[in-house]
């Protein structure tokens, strides 16, 4: 007759080992997944342009009918020519923009009393910083610009930050970029602030 107090410890094991045995063997039933490396979620990035110009809205009422159309985006490391956009002459809404004379020689005057206002020939498209779009930061960035009398941008300042200074280091570095059709007074070239819009936005999916 066995002794089932000497047994007990045998069974205890045994029974240990068989569930553990069962529990490998369902396991081994399971189909396998093969996990899949990781990759990152590539966004589709845009950047929406607007132009707008300073104006006295008591002379004036403000034309929010005409925009330019959305640019691309250029990403970093592309040739910023390839984001350059020519826009066509056209009328474009405006805001009010204090300025002040700057230099001796050239008079800046405000937008709402130049005769011959500029108009936008070349507007490349900022870079998004790869930094801001992979941690998905967007924004809006507002700028003024002044136009020389070779249409060219010789002063930019921030009016309106995004909150991020990667978004508005871009918005200015494009901003010196744009072209204009000379701004006129009586006949004379002169200087006058303009207004860029910049929204910085990741695309949807």
């Amino acid at each position: 007759m066995r002794d089932h107090k000497k047994m007990y410890g045998i069974y205890l094991r045994a029974s240990f080992l068989i569930a553990i045995g069962l529990i490998i063997a369902f396991l081994l039933t399971l189909p396998y997944a093969e996990p899949e490396p990781y990759k990152l979620k590539q966004e589709v990035v845009g950047i929406i342009n607007e132009i707008s110009m300073e104006i006295d809205k008591q002379i004036e009422p403000i034309d929010n009918t005409v925009r330019p159309k959305p640019q691309p985006a250029v990403i970093a490391g592309q040739n910023p020519d390839d984001g350059a956009t020519t826009i066509d002459p056209t009328d474009y809404g405006e805001n009010i923009i204090p300025t002040a004379p700057i230099g001796p020689d050239i008079e800046v005057i405000p937008y709402y009393k130049v005769e011959v206002k500029p108009q936008p020939i070349s507007m490349p498209s900022p870079v998004y910083p790869p930094l801001a779009a992979k941690a998905g930061i967007e924004g809006k960035v507002v700028v003024k610009m002044l136009v020389d009398i070779d249409g060219g941008v010789i002063a930019v300042e921030v009016i309106k930050s995004s909150g991020n200074p990667m978004l508005d280091d871009s918005a200015i570095a494009a901003a010196k970029q744009s072209k204009f059709t000379p701004a006129k007074q009586r006949d004379k070239l002169v200087r006058v602030w303009v207004v860029r819009q910049i929204e910085f936005k990741l695309a949807d999916g």
